[in-house]
This record gives structure tokens, sequence and C-alpha cells, in this order.
């Protein structure tokens, strides 16, 4: 079962490998410069919301807006979400995030652009000016233009909170690469410690409330629970809970061991899978009984964490306004981890029947 592999073991969704923010931040811009110009004379076509196409606002432009934004930042997942293979993700995520650009300002502006996968406090609030001068001309979107303005800067905030983790973890990544889990923390495990476990803007979106835009923000909240989780992957065993910690405690009210902060306290072996097997569980999807290896454990416990977060996901999903991509791509999402769910279960029941079918060996002198 080693060699299995699936979606909940790598946490497959590219959110990390392709978010719009995993570069290194653009110089940063001051309030002195000019203000944003008039809204844009620039729409989403109806097939493809993220894509500019006529030449005129529509009804909820300022709410396509936002969630422009939000498939800006979420980068993979939005594009495993559209069927884009693999290896053109990451240009899939630009396209995007230069088509709002495109939408917001009626040009390409590279240095915007740069700036808002950035999510520079300044650009932020410039595009939510956009979002504030469409919202108060459309006549869907005029009663709720504070809603939207409120869950574009929560969503701002917490992939901010996430490109600083990411490069935290990123930095232990490359230290620890082909070693064995140390037995203390190293310098850049302690300096990661802060990033991985702040989640104050996570919970925040997981919490706003934007009335009909609720399930939205708790959606996204989720996918970004599920972005903690691609960050985690590959990190040393301690620092996995430190990435996962609070998450995982707000969303399944799953305790949190206790792990050392300080380098020269000694790690107790155990504690990661001990702690995933216990999200799990408290998620909803135990580890079968069936799987007794530690391989196998550790990755049905991680599965049963992301089915949890996909209950979740799915439950908000349908409380979404059919308008929105973003009900269409957590949908997708939901059935993507259900499967890989259901597969690595197979996987492990059959390896597990197979095993108790083999013949008794005799020993070499019998």
């Amino acid at each position: 079962m080693a060699k299995h592999t699936s979606l909940l073991v790598a946490c497959g969704l590219g959110l990390a490998a392709c978010s719009g923010a995993t570069g290194q931040p653009a110089a940063p811009r001051t309030a002195a410069e000019p203000p944003p110009q008039a809204p844009t004379a620039v729409a989403f076509s109806a097939a493809r919301p993220e894509v500019p196409a006529t030449p005129a606002w529509t009804n909820e432009e300022a709410h396509r807006l936002v969630t422009a934004a939000v498939a800006c930042w979420l980068g993979g997942v939005w594009s495993d979400a559209e069927g884009v293979p693999d290896t053109k993700r990451v240009d899939d995520a630009e396209r995007r995030c230069r088509q709002l650009v495109q939408a917001a300002y009626g040009t390409d502006d590279q240095a915007r652009y740069e700036q808002l996968r950035a999510v520079d406090p300044v650009e932020i609030a410039e595009l939510k000016n956009k979002v504030l001068a469409v919202a108060e001309v459309d006549t869907v979107d005029h009663a709720r233009a504070q809603q939207l303005g409120m869950l574009l800067d929560a969503v701002a905030n917490t992939e901010r909170e996430s490109m600083l983790a990411r490069r935290a973890g990123d930095r232990v990544k490359k230290d620890v690469e082909g070693e064995r889990e140390p037995l203390k923390l190293t310098a850049d495990e302690v300096a990661a410690v802060a990033p991985l476990n702040d989640a104050r803007a996570f919970e925040a979106l997981l919490a706003l409330d934007v009335g009909e835009l609720s399930p939205e923000a708790k959606g996204v909240a989720i996918l970004y629970a599920m972005d903690h989780m691609q960050t985690a992957k590959g990190l040393t065993k301690h620092l996995k809970v430190y990435a996962l910690a609070r998450p995982f405690a707000v969303l399944f009210s799953a305790p949190t061991p206790q792990v050392p902060t300080d380098s020269r306290e000694p790690l107790v072996n155990g504690t990661w899978l001990t702690y995933i097997t216990s999200v799990a569980a408290a998620a909803g999807h135990p580890v079968l009984p069936a799987a007794k290896a530690a391989t196998d454990r550790e990755m049905l416990a991680w599965g049963g964490a992301m089915e949890g977060l996909a209950d979740k996901l799915r439950d908000e999903a349908q409380h979404m306004s059919g308008e929105t991509p973003l009900k269409r791509v957590s949908e997708a999402v939901v059935r993507r981890i259900d499967a890989e769910y259901r597969g690595s279960e197979a996987a492990v029941l059959q390896q597990s029947g197979r095993k108790r079918a083999l013949p008794v060996r005799s020993s070499p002198n019998g």
C-alpha cells in the first residue's frame, strides 16, 4: 500500500502549486498613488464567468468581480474543477488573474497584475472600490454592496495569510528534503511555527456574516482549509500539526496535541499519526479497522479529514446561488474528493483481503 497514491494523499487540487501568490511579493504600493479609475465597461460571459466578453455591465457584475478574484487566488483548485490539465494550470491561473485586471480596469496592466497576485493591500483596496462602484449601479448587487466588499477583504486576508504559511513551509521542506525526521526543531522550523499556525483570517472568513453570500464565504474558507493540507504535505510531522490544528479545531472540534515550539524540546514519536487519526474520526470518517500498517492508517486518516472537508463544502454549495461559478467549482471539488476517498478505502480493503488469503509459509526447516 505504500506505493498507492491519490489526491487524498497528495491533496492534489493544485492549491499551492498553482496559487496566484506563491512567488515573491511585488514592491508595495502607496496610498499616494492615483485613485482608481471609474468602472470599466467590461463584463463576463455567462458560459465562462472569468472571461471578459461583452462591453456592458450586467446584473450581479460586482459579484462576478469578487468571484473572479477568488478564482485568481485559488489558482489550481479552480483549474482542476474546470478540467484543465496539470501541465497547463499555472498558465490558466495567470490567465484568470490577467482577465480580472482587464475586466476591472480596462487594460492588461502588468503592475496591477503583480500586485493583485501578491495580495498587496493598496491594490486590494482599489479593487474593492471598483466592486463598490459597480455595485452602486447594479440592480442586483446594489443592496449587498457592503457585503461584497467585506467578502473581498476577508478572502484577500485569508489568501495573504495562506501565502505566508506556504512560504514558511517551503523553506522547511528545502531544509529537510531527503533527511530523516529530526529529533528536535531546527531554526527554520521554529521560525515557521507562527505563520503555519496563524489562522485568524481563515477563522474570520469562516465566521463572516454577509447575508445570502455567507455560504460562499464559508465555502471559500473550506477551500483554504484544503490549502492548509497542501501546505502540510511534505512538512516534518510535528509541523503538520501546526499547519492544521486551528482549521481542524474550528471545523471538526478536533483536540490539538501538545507539540514543542522550542528547539531544545524533544519531539514525541507517534504524535502526528495519533492526531490525524483523531481528526478523521472527528470529521465523521474514522480509519477502517482493516488498516493495520502505519502507512495505510495515515493515508486513510488524511483522506478522512479531506472527506470531512468535502462534506462541509457540499453543505455550503447547496446554499450558494446557482448564478455563481463558485457553486460549480465547489461541487466539482467535492466529487473529486468523494471518488478518491472511496478508491482509497477500497484499495486498503482489497489489500487486507489479499493478505488474509495468503497461505501460511512453512519455516525453512519445515
